[in-house]
């Protein structure tokens, strides 16, 4: 099963899912740092959104903990080894060798894919 059928997005622009992919040793033109960024805001408000609804009657310090549970590289790292992300990603050599390194790599890629999926598809894509 391709990365994109995993994700269940067909992507318009095959590149931008490309540089989603690609790490700034592998190619620092090309990488998904500024991707990373988005995606790392997108993720935020959707989980903000979706704690939002779910918890109507906790205020905002509460809501702000749960966010930050929610939202870090090792939730992501997590999510990313579940869908085989790793085996999709462009590394040096050194990076693919993985060692401790390979957490905040994942969690990195998935939320440069976030974003990719944002900017080819949409909010609803993104959420989804």
């Amino acid at each position: 099963m391709s990365l994109s059928e995993k994700l269940g997005h067909d992507f318009r622009d095959p590149d931008i899912l490309k540089r989603a992919l690609t790490h700034a040793g592998a190619n620092s033109a090309g990488s998904n740092e500024r991707l990373e960024f988005l995606g790392d805001r997108v993720l935020a408000l959707v989980v903000s959104e979706t704690l939002y609804q779910k918890y109507p009657n906790e205020d905002e310090g509460a809501l702000t903990r749960r966010v930050h549970s929610l939202v870090r590289w090792e939730a992501c790292a997590r999510v990313g080894d579940e869908i085989g992300l790793w085996d999709h990603l462009i590394l040096t050599r050194s990076e693919a060798a993985g060692g401790r390194a390979r957490g905040p790599l994942l969690g990195s890629a998935l939320e440069a894919v976030i974003a990719a999926l944002y900017l080819d598809g949409g909010m609803d894509v993104a959420r989804a």
